[in-house]
């Protein structure tokens, strides 16, 4: 578009949204610009869609973007938009306005739909600031004034992304191409190296799949992660524009980088599984509250559910497991909910409080607001609840394992010239290896010990859509 960045693809971004945070809030509205140069020829493109955002949006939001509940009910769900958003906005540098906000959004939304989406982004708030650092304010509104840039319908999506582009054309006019590249070349996000990581310790890191450690002063690692792009990764953990919290701390304390290649993303999930189990690093706080998971299963004659450490799980047996639960209290109230979808009975779950499961005679909660069939009352026999209740939680329930003995899920990736047989029996992680007779020896005589990541690995694994080769290696 101009200068050292003529080649580059833009996408000026403006989205929509229930409320202010990323974390609550949905998006109800996403607008595009693109401006692509090839060569002499500048194409400009524009795209936008309302969002239905799956919760309703607060009266005083419809107010400011003009966008209410009926508008957005028969629009797509963001999931549904995500496959062609990700590709109009990857390789992109990515331009909004008060860009941590849109970016922040937009980042959200992509992880909930199983996207891990990122972007160079420059933000036309810090670009007002910095070449004009005594003018104010440098709301979109005063910069919209300021410049003349009226004309667009603010406060929608598509609208306020073309202010931006012309935001950008005008600046280039007044300032020259010399002077707005020096500007952005400053501010766009680029990774910096810590302040106590040797210099060239980054660049050594390779555009490959994997794992990688961080560590501190000592000798044990204080986190450790995985990617299918470890070198995109790392440097976006010390990204100066769009550190969170904790990568701020991160880029503070470490001091050395370790990284183990991968044939592809199974295999670099399974060893972050296990390292972080293993090592216990202080900054993976998530993955190490792990240990706690567990199984429901249902008693054979009433089907009372019990909840079963996903560890001590019978591996003969897992079929008859629902889960795994991130925890007890988590699994209580998956089954309490369940009972409220599906009019179970929560004193025949022996899901009651103390209270009421010392009044023995008394309905269950479920039945006094009409959300239970009966089973406390006798109105519903047992036998019927039991098996509704089967039913509601047979998609949760561990599948079979579908071989007869154990298999080698052979990984490659175009990205990596590495080829992994990673071993499975029973939903357990026997290793991973290089060869066929390699894979064999871990199948004679590797122990099996249930481990509920690895089945949720293995389980995406030998999904139809994963495309990994499988190949039958017999039993123990």
């Amino acid at each position: 578009m101009f200068g050292a960045y003529a080649d580059a693809r833009w996408v000026f971004v403006d989205v929509e949204t229930t409320g202010s945070s990323p974390a609550r809030e949905r998006v109800t509205e996403v607008g595009v610009v693109t401006v692509e140069t090839d060569g002499d020829a500048q194409r400009v493109t524009e795209w936008s869609s309302l969002v239905n955002p799956g919760v309703p949006i607060p009266a005083e939001i419809q107010w400011l973007t003009g966008i209410s509940n009926e508008m957005v009910r028969a629009a797509p769900r963001f999931a549904e938009l995500a496959d062609a958003l990700f590709d109009r906005l990857s390789d992109a540098i990515f331009v909004a306005h008060n860009a941590r906000f849109d970016y922040g959004f937009l980042k959200a939304e992509f992880a909930r739909a199983g996207y891990d989406w990122r972007a160079a982004t420059l933000c036309t708030v810090r670009l007002s600031r910095h070449l004009y650092p005594d003018r104010g304010p440098h709301s979109l509104d005063a910069i919209v004034e300021r410049f003349g840039l009226d004309g667009e319908q603010r406060h929608r999506a598509l609208g306020d992304a073309r202010v931006l582009w012309r935001l950008m054309q005008r600046l280039r006019d007044r300032h020259g191409v010399a002077e707005l590249e020096a500007a952005v070349d400053r501010l766009l996000a680029r990774p910096s190296t810590p302040p106590a990581l040797p210099p060239g310790e980054l660049d050594a890191i390779p555009h490959a799949p994997g794992v990688y450690c961080l560590f501190g002063a000592g000798a044990h690692p204080i986190y450790i992660g995985k990617s299918v792009d470890l070198k995109a990764r790392v440097l976006n953990h010390f990204a100066n524009d769009h550190a969170s919290g904790a990568d701020l701390r991160l880029s503070q304390e470490v001091q050395r980088i370790e990284w183990e290649p991968t044939a592809g993303e199974i295999g670099a999930l399974l060893r972050e599984a296990e390292l972080v189990k293993t090592r216990l690093p202080a900054h993976n706080i998530a993955l190490r509250r792990k240990q706690h998971q567990v199984f429901v299963t249902l008693d054979a004659d009433d089907a009372r559910p019990r909840f079963v450490p996903a560890a001590a799980a019978p591996l003969e047996r897992l079929h008859e497991h629902y889960g795994p639960f991130s925890s007890r209290p988590g699994a209580r109230r998956f089954l309490q909910e369940l009972a409220a979808e599906h009019g179970l009975c929560l004193k025949a779950m022996k899901l009651e409080g103390r209270a009421r499961r010392a009044a023995a005679d008394a309905p269950c909660f479920n039945f006094q607001i009409h959300r239970c069939r009966g089973a406390c009352t006798g109105a519903e026999p047992i036998e019927a609840h039991s098996a509704r209740l089967r039913e509601a939680l047979e998609p949760r329930r561990v599948p079979p394992w579908p071989f007869a003995g154990a298999v080698a899920l052979v990984e490659r990736s175009g990205e990596s010239p590495r080829g992994d047989l990673h071993v499975f029996d029973r939903w357990c992680w026997l290793g991973t290896v290089r060869s066929h007779e390699a894979a064999l020896q871990l199948a004679a005589g590797r122990p099996r010990v249930f481990d509920a990541d690895v089945y949720r690995i293995a389980h995406k694994a030998l999904q139809p859509a994963s495309a990994l080769a499988v190949v039958e290696l017999g039993g123990a």
